[in-house]
């Protein structure tokens, strides 16, 4: 064999490692890249834990979702409101307590309501001014620990009407139900609530009198 074709057989024998050597490389590299996007495509597909809250929260298996609570009533406001009606109807309001079905019923006061539209929603979203004040006017028949009865007088059939939570469940009641209603208490001149005086007279009877107690708030 001659010496050039001694050298070209040496260099055919040394590359032949080498490129077996660096063969799986390209196939290794595509194996891990395609690893790595199954890998995101998974993570894009799982929900987070905070995306699976918000969907129970907005109508999913979740029916836990809080309600709106209350705004506690002034019972100041709510008599300027009620006054502010003048020519809307009176309904006279009751209360009883609950477990004493021969109990009678106990006039607290008087509810309006815009248009007359809504005086069961009244007399239920005020019921903590009504047995709150119902509480002043009869110490010893309803202490803080009795449970009550709400009702208002309806003239046909001349009986008081049962009120419950119902009251407000109607799609029609408006959201801010306490801004087309009031209630003014029965005077208690011992406590001065929902009392108007005229020259040291009690004058509540006087449509055009105003409130001058400086209990309410």
């Amino acid at each position: 064999m001659s010496t050039k074709g001694l050298l070209l057989f040496l260099v055919v024998v040394c590359l032949a490692p080498m490129h077996n050597a660096f063969a799986p490389v390209a196939p290794s590299i595509k194996r891990q890249q395609q690893s790595s996007s199954d890998a995101m495509n998974t993570e894009r597909q799982q929900p987070r834990s905070h995306e699976t809250v918000l969907f129970a929260g907005f109508g999913g298996s979740g029916g836990d979702a809080k309600k709106k609570k209350e705004t506690k009533l002034k019972p100041k406001q709510q008599w300027d409101r009620f006054l502010e009606m003048k020519n809307e109807q009176k309904f006279r309001v009751a209360v009883r307590v609950t477990d004493d079905e021969e109990e009678e019923w106990l006039e607290v006061g008087n509810v309006r309501s815009k248009g007359d539209k809504y005086t069961a929603a009244a007399v239920f979203r005020q019921r903590a001014l009504v047995v709150e004040h119902a509480r002043r006017l009869f110490p010893l028949r309803i202490s803080q620990k009795d449970q009550v009865l709400w009702a208002f007088w309806n003239e046909e059939p001349d009986e008081w009407i049962l009120v419950d939570k119902s009251a407000v469940e109607d799609k029609k009641i408006p959201s801010t139900l306490e801004k087309v209603i009031g209630f003014e208490g029965r005077p208690d001149p011992s406590t001065g609530y929902y009392c108007v005086y005229n020259e040291g007279r009690l004058v509540n009877d006087n449509d055009d009198a105003r409130p001058s107690s400086k209990k309410l708030k």
